[in-house]
């Protein structure tokens, strides 16, 4: 997508219990279980490139309860009080003893023993994978579920940040380029990195903890090397630093997924990446590219890369994030052997301009899912790409936006499709509402239930006509013993309504609800459209057979249902 400049720079100090050890080394005292512990060198290294983490090994070992151990590199973060400012940021997932050791290329120059007080409160720590593939889970235990939103480059995160909070989005997704977060370009050089941005980051990382909002982080996006223009005309590759012209190693594009002088620089500022932000809870995923498969090379060279590069990653992120990258639906043979890797976590998608939002998602959902075996997420949708001006002049009335959170909700996705129009559209229209009718409804469905399905059912038949099917189209979330059901009129598409052809309501109707347990329920309908539950509550037998006969309410746009068991 296309892109602005950022202008705001904040430095954020984390502040922990600590002790001197020859005015050297900072140590932590005490922590707790899933909240970071922080460890301070204060020495002039003097190394030639202090940004490069993998030549310059400053380390600190630990031992942790479990007798397991793990390498966490310290970052270089410039000069403080003229000294240089190496740190390490753990958080720890075990309760117990740790062994530290501060080593610098293999001369211990402190140990220390901090134990780490068990975290007893709920949706703690980071995002990980769960045992399927609908939710991710906290480090906790508990199950998450993500409502995402793009806000790839903003002035301001804090406002963004509290809207979401307000709205119930709980995922954002945020991109490193040349115009936002820019870390290593051509006022840099490769190999070293903008400490202002580092620490900008930073701040955005706290301010995102502070809201509760998890981040996926895109390290670059596909115009620094493109495959053409495109759209929106990017080509950054003539003033990127990789590039020979300035100094770099790629001869061309092509290079940059091939050749081994940028693979070591790119493997380098990763390490830092991952040494400096991976002990944020909030830092949900590791995002290689956006849309990689729009960037200049061949597929075989593409997928090949990001293995590498995940199985590095891995390799080196003692917290576990989690891993990905990102594709759109018009080439996704160049990142189709990356994804089936397991050094990836989960399969990212980017899909516009669909005429049938709701059946669309769904089935991109269902057909990826089955393919790979792998949580899904479209990490970007819209009914078009060109603009939010011209999404709200196609589509004033954000239909598109609707049916996909509705129906992204009731998919088989850890996190629901993510709109990317924040600022010209989402917050310019003032849509933040769309998100608060979901999460209203959302509330009521225990993610942590055992029993957690998702389906599509053949839609009902009105009581006269039980012949023939009602233009709806039904979505079914099982979860425990209890039920949730979206229906939506088949003639509510945002390019119907877009031509003033408003939906002709389809009459109250009968909707066989199979599978569930045999027994007594409460129907509580919910209207999408102003976030609100009707005042009439129905009761509903589930037979022997556990099949339950619903009926609906007269539907012109969309209704909402949660069946209750209650005996």
């Amino acid at each position: 997508m296309h892109r602005y400049k950022f202008l705001l720079t904040i430095v954020v100090v984390l502040v922990l219990p600590i002790a001197l050890v020859g005015q050297t080394v900072q140590r932590p005292q005490k922590g707790t279980q899933y909240e970071p512990v922080i460890v301070v060198l204060n020495e002039n290294l003097n190394f030639s490139n202090p940004f490069d983490l993998i030549q310059n090994q400053v380390e600190l070992h630990m031992l942790l309860p479990d007798n397991t151990r793990r390498t966490l590199s310290f970052f270089y973060d410039g000069q403080w009080n003229g000294r240089e400012r190496w740190e390490a940021r753990f958080t720890p997932k075990q309760a117990g003893l740790h062994r530290f050791s501060v080593i610098v290329h293999g001369v211990v120059r402190d140990t220390f023993s901090v134990l780490i007080a068990k975290n007893t409160r709920q949706k703690q720590g980071g995002i990980t994978l769960s045992d399927r593939h609908g939710t991710f889970q906290y480090e906790s235990g508990e199950a998450f579920r993500g409502i995402g939103l793009n806000v790839c480059w903003a002035d301001d995160y804090e406002y963004y940040f509290r809207k979401m909070q307000q709205a119930g989005i709980n995922v954002v997704r945020i991109w490193m380029c040349p115009w936002h977060l820019s870390f290593e370009w051509q006022e840099t050089g490769l190999g070293r990195y903008n400490l202002e941005t580092a620490k900008r980051l930073d701040t955005i990382l706290t301010l995102a903890e502070r809201y509760g909002i998890y981040i996926d982080l895109c390290f670059d996006y596909h115009g620094i090397a493109p495959k053409g223009l495109g759209f929106f005309r990017e080509d950054r590759w003539r003033v990127n630093p990789y590039n020979v012209l300035n100094g770099g190693p790629c001869n061309d594009r092509i290079e940059w997924f091939t050749n081994t002088d940028a693979k070591r620089f790119q493997k380098q500022r990763y390490k830092y990446l991952v040494s400096r932000y991976g002990y944020s809870n909030a830092l949900c995923t590791w995002e290689f590219l956006n849309e990689a498969d729009l960037m200049a090379g061949h597929s075989k060279a593409i997928n090949a890369w990001h293995i590498e590069m995940a199985e590095y990653v891995k390799s080196i992120d003692v917290h576990k994030r989690l891993v990905t990258s990102s594709s759109t639906r018009r080439y996704v043979e160049k990142l189709v052997d990356a994804f089936k890797s397991p050094a990836f976590d989960y399969i990212h998608f980017h899909d516009y301009n669909m005429h049938d939002v709701a059946a669309h998602c769904t089935y991109l959902h269902e057909a990826t899912l089955e393919y790979y075996d792998k949580p899904v997420v479209m990490g970007e949708f819209g009914i078009e790409y060109r603009g939010g001006e011209l999404t709200y002049k196609l589509d004033s009335l954000h239909v598109g936006l609707h049916n996909g959170i509705w129906a992204g909700f009731f998919n088989e996705t850890p996190i629901i499709p993510m709109s990317w129009w924040w600022d010209s559209y989402i917050d310019k229209y003032d849509l933040w509402h769309e998100y608060n009718n979901l999460t209203r409804f959302a509330q009521f469905i225990d993610f942590n239930s055992k029993n957690l399905r998702f389906i599509t059912l053949t839609a009902g038949y009105e009581r006269a006509k039980p012949s023939e099917q009602v233009s709806c189209f039904v979505r079914a979330l099982y979860f425990g013993t209890n039920c949730a059901l979206w229906i939506k009129n088949d003639a509510y598409k945002w390019w119907l309504l877009s031509e003033g052809k408003e939906p002709a309501i389809v009459p109250s109707f009968v909707q066989p609800v199979p599978a569930m347990l045999p027994g007594t329920y409460t129907a509580h309908w919910y209207d999408p459209q102003t976030g609100s539950f009707s005042t009439t509550v129905d009761t509903v037998v589930v037979d022997s057979n556990g099949s339950a006969v619903v009926q609906v309410p007269p539907v012109k746009y969309d209704i909402a249902c949660l069946l209750t068991k209650i005996r």
